[in-house]
């Protein structure tokens, strides 16, 4: 499997707090950049792991010395969204293998990785059902287990689960996938995310997705400082 691993953005709601680094290099108690700690995950797993980066760069990439990863560069990323990142890191998007897609703002336990290489179906997303009353974007399942409806906005009532941030795509799919992404940018949705291309195959009936619930189990998506202090007090909490 190849993880696809998009951290372009500035991150701005974080950004004034950590003096202006790329949010993914903040250190964990042993001072080793968070985004380090992901990619070692999953090459001790034997995944391939990419990055799409934008702002400063620079910065990641001297987070990940001496690891294997190929990279990739997204430009245009103030005024874009993960969509176009993901356009292009298109090299890794060709058939070959199953496909790993995540934030890379993400802090999470190796077990998800190792939940990722035996995920079955087309299509998967890992969510929390037990966060569906301060997260940041829920999904809504319809009678037949679609995923019908999905936002930051949705009704308490409608909230099955959160997203949180990692999605797969089985190798048999990838080529339909990458067709969809490449409708988009065509389109210059450019501002919309990777995941609305998945969810638009659920919304459709087209292909039902394979949600793999993490409930219970520590993860955390750092947006502000106060995220990225759970972190800390987490690792503390884990000695």
């Amino acid at each position: 499997m190849r993880a696809i691993i998009l951290a372009a953005g500035k991150g701005s709601r974080i950004s004034s707090d950590i003096g202006g680094v790329p949010k993914c290099t903040l250190p964990l108690l042993d001072g080793t950049p968070i985004i380090r700690r992901s990619v070692k995950m999953m090459l001790e797993l034997g995944i391939e792991p990419a990055i799409c980066v934008g702002y400063k760069g620079k910065k990641i990439k001297e987070a990940l010395e001496d690891l294997s990863v190929r990279y990739y560069e997204n430009p245009f990323y103030s005024v874009t969204n993960n969509i176009a990142s993901l356009w292009f890191t298109l090299p890794e998007i060709d058939g070959k293998d199953d496909i790993l897609l995540l934030s890379g703002d993400l802090y999470y336990p190796k077990s998800f990785l190792e939940k990722a290489l035996a995920a079955k179906g087309n299509l998967t997303m890992f969510v929390d059902s037990g966060r569906i009353q301060d997260g940041d974007f829920y999904f809504h399942l319809d009678e037949g287990g679609y995923v019908d409806d999905f936002g930051a906005k949705l009704p308490l009532q409608m909230r099955y689960c959160e997203y949180m941030g990692i999605s797969k795509i089985a190798a048999t799919f990838v080529p339909s996938f990458a067709e969809r992404l490449l409708e988009y940018v065509d389109r210059e949705e450019y501002t919309l995310y990777f995941e609305n291309i998945i969810l638009s195959y659920s919304k459709s009936h087209e292909q039902k997705i394979n949600l793999v619930d993490v409930a219970g189990e520590f993860w955390c998506e750092y947006d502000y400082f106060e995220d990225y202090q759970r972190i800390l007090k987490h690792e503390r909490e884990e000695k």
